[in-house]
């Protein structure tokens, strides 16, 4: 089989390959074309921004049940 360079990331693909694998660009200008349009189509995503709990909350539950144990065993 026929081999070029993927002119975007300069892997080896096959000649007639119309996207390439490694990259994930689309070689061929038609399907290149087709998908610039569908993303300017695109609604934006949604962006969720999500609390991560604390280190530092949990450093110190941890740091008091040790504490707790100590006085209850007489340490």
């Amino acid at each position: 089989m026929e081999t070029k360079n993927c002119p975007y990331c300069s892997e080896e693909i096959l000649k007639q390959a119309k996207k390439c694998k490694f990259c994930g660009e689309y070689i061929d200008e038609e399907l290149r074309k087709e998908r610039k349009q569908e993303t300017v189509n695109e609604k934006p995503k949604e962006i969720v921004v999500t609390q991560k709990s604390s280190g530092l909350m949990t450093f110190l539950i941890i740091l008091v049940i040790i504490i707790l144990i100590g006085i209850i065993t007489g340490l």
